[in-house]
């Protein structure tokens, strides 16, 4: 009867060891998807706006520490009104390179898709005007290497100012190497 009461506790006990150690278990890194930011600013000040950490795989706060590594922006004309869009990286180092800029949706797919090493690239600070169907390479903080899609891009001028929302497709290369496994 000892025996069995052992047993039971012991099965019991590494059953809850069980669970507990799965509980402590990071979530699933993410190597692609796709996400939607925008250059709305939030707070009572100072205030933040939404970017996304291509490492993590999950948008990011630029008042967190480590922060995004890109986070879009509206750009104005002389008068004021919206005229186009810029991509920005707080890393402060040369991390974007324009790869391809395509008429439609299906060419930059299909671009995407077939990419598949970091070729030659002349690195910029911030990736300018940028516009649908542009494909990129960027360079993370931790020097990973990320290729994007520009999927859709929205430019407003608002009561609030100028808006720009961006949606894009993304993978990275989460261990340094400069080739894809897709």
């Amino acid at each position: 009867m000892k025996q069995k009461k052992g047993i039971l506790y012991l099965s019991g006990f590494i059953l809850i060891a069980v669970l507990m150690a799965s509980c402590d278990k990071d979530a699933e890194s993410v190597y692609a998807g796709e996400f939607t930011i925008d250059n709305t600013l939030y707070g009572p000040g100072p205030y933040y706006a939404i970017g996304f950490s291509f490492d993590k795989g999950q948008k990011v706060q630029t008042d967190a520490v480590p922060g995004p590594d890109i986070t879009v922006h509206a750009r104005t004309d002389i008068q004021g009104a919206v005229s186009g869009a810029y991509l920005d990286t707080p890393n402060l180092l040369p991390s974007f390179a324009l790869a391809g800029d395509f008429a439609t949706g299906t060419e930059a797919k299909t671009f995407f898709d077939e990419l598949l090493a970091i070729g030659s690239y002349s690195w910029t600070l911030f990736a300018d005007d940028i516009s649908e169907h542009q494909v990129y390479v960027f360079k993370t903080r931790k020097e990973n290497y990320v290729k994007f899609r520009i999927k859709n891009l929205v430019l407003n001028d608002t009561g609030d100012g100028p808006f720009a929302e961006i949606t894009i497709e993304w993978r990275i290369q989460a261990d340094g190497s400069t080739t894809f496994s897709q």
